[in-house]
């Protein structure tokens, strides 16, 4: 369906995009606020993503006139989301965790959208002028369609790994349960 609203230039479209890239831009910025240690940066992305809002929703009305691919906007978001996660491996490496960086789940998450964004940074600032090039059209689904298929196998990787729980010493933890002593076995 995307697709064929994309071919016919469909007005529903590119509000469809517009408001994805809005809501996709929310949630990020949301992960971004609960996985960034505590600091002037945390307090920042707030701002960040209110500031994002008010631009995208201005460039959609004002200066898209609702017609067009929101190139400028998505362009934008993949800046600010590749400068958070690089500010979050610094902040990762900087830190003093004696903790394996790549065995955790937000490691993973923070370096798919990194490797995402940064793929599909270009695509997205050129679609709005070489849309019409049925050239461009197929570099452009092979381009999308190979990012997303990376962007999912990175996820599912990151949805394998183990959740850690550094609050371990904090809080007693139940003992090992043993089946036998639910179930008694009648031999």
């Amino acid at each position: 369906m995307n697709y064929y609203l994309q071919s016919t230039r469909n007005p529903s479209f590119f509000i469809l995009f517009s408001s994805f890239t809005i809501i996709e831009y929310s949630f990020l910025c949301y992960f971004f606020y609960l996985i960034l240690p505590k600091g002037r940066f945390k307090n920042l992305v707030s701002f960040i993503w209110f500031g994002f809002i008010l631009f995208a929703l201005f460039d959609f009305f004002q200066v898209n006139k609702m017609n067009s691919f929101d190139s400028f906007t998505s362009g934008i978001e993949s800046i600010i989301i590749i400068l958070f996660c690089i500010y979050f491996l610094f902040s990762q490496i900087k830190g003093s965790n004696s903790l394996i960086i790549y065995s955790t789940f937000n490691f993973w998450v923070v370096i798919t959208f990194l490797i995402y964004f940064s793929g599909t940074f270009f695509l997205y600032i050129m679609t709005e002028n070489t849309f019409h090039d049925i050239h461009f059209q197929k570099l452009y689904f092979i381009i999308n369609i190979s990012f997303n298929i990376l962007k999912n196998i990175l996820l599912c990787v990151a949805m394998t790994m183990k959740t850690n729980n550094t609050n371990k010493q904090l809080t007693p933890s139940l003992p090992e349960l043993d089946d036998d002593i639910f179930f008694h076995n009648k031999n």
